[in-house]
């Protein structure tokens, strides 16, 4: 499983329902016209390290969307609940392509407050990046405290990616990210009680077709289902949601 470079390749899609089918060719137009006008090609996708020299583009031709399951009170969710387009994140907080695609999804929220929600979850390839699934769990240990997101971020920005961060400064980073007790926190993540979420996030990434991170799923209104694989530029994010709230 890779890393996904900054994607150079067309898009596939699975609808939810037969009724979705129209929009989800739409969209992977859409996708694949922002691909052709930021890299100007559309070959094969290759997953690999930062620094691969290719321009973020669209995505892999033929991908499909596999089982995942459903939104729920246990994940974490940025933007409206009443919102009519779902991006469900699949993300490795060592991942340099995820640092860059973070503020992306970021710029989508702000944009479309009302329409776009973001759940995030955690899918660290701990074959590349061993510290990334302690600095997950970390962010769900910040979650009992209410500063999940702030704990995402936060990791996101002063890490350099590639396990460049100390697990060590988890604590101090925690208590910047606004964490009150960092006693609890620390036990927290001592205890590793959150290793059993983190795998379960990770096996739900590969059931839902993930192969390299980030690894992003758009659900539409009426449950299309359109695969975002690798860092793509917010063009391409903004036209595949403009389409799905056209729906």
């Amino acid at each position: 499983m890779d890393e996904q470079q900054p994607p150079e390749s067309g898009i596939g899609s699975r609808p939810g329902s037969p009724v979705g089918v129209p929009v989800a060719i739409v969209v992977a137009g859409a996708l694949i016209a922002a691909a052709l006008y930021y890299g100007g090609r559309v070959p094969a996708r290759t997953g690999g390290e930062a620094g691969a020299g290719t321009e973020p583009a669209g995505q892999v031709a033929g991908e499909t969307v596999g089982e995942f399951r459903a939104v729920d009170n246990t994940d974490h969710v940025r933007g409206s609940a009443n919102a009519k387009v779902t991006m469900i994140e699949y993300s490795d907080l060592e991942c340099p392509f995820c640092k860059r695609f973070h503020p992306t999804l970021q710029q989508a929220i702000n944009e479309y407050p009302n329409d776009v929600r973001w759940v995030y979850r955690h899918f660290p390839l701990e074959q590349l990046h061993s510290k990334a699934p302690k600095e997950a769990e970390a962010t769900e240990c910040a979650g009992e405290q209410g500063k999940f997101w702030e704990m995402v971020d936060l990791i996101f920005e002063v890490t350099p990616a590639n396990d460049g961060l100390d697990l060590a400064e988890l604590p101090t980073l925690a208590q910047k990210a606004g964490v009150a007790n960092t006693q609890q926190f620390q036990e927290c993540l001592d205890t590793g009680k959150y290793a059993d979420r983190v795998a379960r996030d990770l096996a739900d990434a590969e059931a839902a077709g993930g192969q390299g991170t980030p690894y992003t799923v758009l659900v539409g209104p009426d449950g299309t289902k359109v695969p975002v694989s690798g860092a793509q530029p917010y063009a391409s994010v903004k036209a595949a949601i403009e389409q799905m709230l056209k729906s």
